[in-house]
């Protein structure tokens, strides 16, 4: 699944007049510069110094990943998180269940920046958990983060609230002493994992289960635009790179290959098998990016079929109504000022809540 959202699929036949739709998100600032013009066909780039890849999968490589998709601002999402506490749950962000969260970009951003604040990074891929653990080291907030192994549509909710107990939070401040979560998030399209319903209604009635009273539950998905103007039945794919500005990969430029022309969707499913590559090549040279210090080529090209199911709004609100959910707000990015239906959003945001907790208040 894609945890971190690309660019929009771009092209494709408009039964009607086609609508400008920005870039799904804008790059960070300062790390990377960005291009909407790279070549497809690059991203898979190959000569005689490339190296074959041993990933089996793009989440393989967390710090290939990292270069593709870590150019968010994951502290302004947390503060949009936390507001979304404030607004519609019990009060104050104090405690995070981050689902197949990745190198855990948003767990250590609430506990470093929404404090006091706890967090457990739950994912399923070995190497992301590793790189979640690194990230909270690096950030010194290894006390407050919990990296732990799981399903996101099996994991013992037990398990984590039992991981949750044992952190501390930054601040000096006491510890929260009820069970289970403020906040349980499954962001960066990490839902369109969940290709089949009986699966996401698991993983949102376990969801539900982890919460607290008035705790939230938070969906990021894929903005379901593309399902009603045909542009998925008709897939041009997407290509874009980044060029490393700073650091060791300085110079660096990351090809991202994101839906490939052709690629099926199947229109009873709702599922699209995109063809996901990414490689890093020389900004200047276009060949495999080499190791400053050594010459060795640092990353081989990795490319796969990636199924995402596309959910639509009401399929997300029926489907948390059968895990006992209600949805309380919708939003067309990580960002309060922008609607599900504003013609700039990106993406759909869901916040759902439990119903016994809506009914006592």
């Amino acid at each position: 699944a894609p945890r971190a959202l690309a660019p929009r699929l771009v092209g494709g036949a408009f039964r009607h007049a086609p609508r400008s739709r920005p870039a799904w998100v804008a790059p960070r600032r300062g790390a990377f510069s960005s291009s909407r013009a790279s070549d497809r066909r690059t991203a898979a780039a190959t000569d005689e110094d490339a190296v074959t890849s041993t990933a089996s999968s793009v989440y393989a490589n967390p710090e290939l990943y990292e270069l593709a998709f870590g150019f968010r601002d994951f502290d302004k999402e947390a503060a949009f998180l936390a507001s979304l506490c404030e607004t519609h749950g019990g009060g104050r962000l104090r405690s995070l269940l981050e689902l197949g969260a990745g190198p855990a970009w948003h767990s250590v951003s609430c506990v470093t920046t929404q404090g006091p604040c706890v967090a457990v990074a739950l994912d399923n891929a070995p190497a992301m958990l590793a790189r979640a653990a690194q990230r909270a080291r690096e950030q010194r907030c290894e006390q407050s983060v919990a990296v732990v192994s799981g399903d996101m549509t099996a994991f013992d909710v037990d398990a984590v609230t039992a991981a949750k107990r044992v952190l501390v939070p930054l601040s000096d401040e006491d510890k929260e002493v009820e069970d289970g979560f403020d906040l349980v998030t499954i962001l960066l399209g990490t839902a369109a994992h969940l290709t089949n319903l009986e699966d996401a209604e698991k993983c949102l009635r376990l969801a539900s289960r982890s919460l607290k009273r008035d705790g939230l539950v938070v969906l990021e998905l894929e903005h379901p635009f593309d399902v009603f103007d045909g542009q998925l039945m008709d897939a041009q794919g997407d290509a874009w790179d980044r060029e490393v500005e700073d650091g060791d990969l300085k110079g660096a430029k990351v090809l991202v290959e994101w839906g490939r022309e052709g690629d099926p969707f199947d229109v009873e499913t709702q599922i699209v098998e995109r063809t996901v590559g990414l490689n890093v090549v020389d900004g200047e040279t276009g060949k495999p990016f080499k190791s400053p210090k050594d010459g060795a080529v640092l990353f081989a090209p990795v490319e796969e079929i990636v199924k995402c199911r596309v959910f639509t709004a009401p399929e997300i609100a029926l489907l948390g109504k059968l895990a006992g959910l209600r949805v309380v707000a919708t939003f067309g990015d990580m960002d309060t000022s922008v609607p599900l239906t504003h013609e700039d959003a990106n993406n759909m945001v869901i916040v759902l809540k439990r119903k016994e907790d809506e009914a006592e208040r």
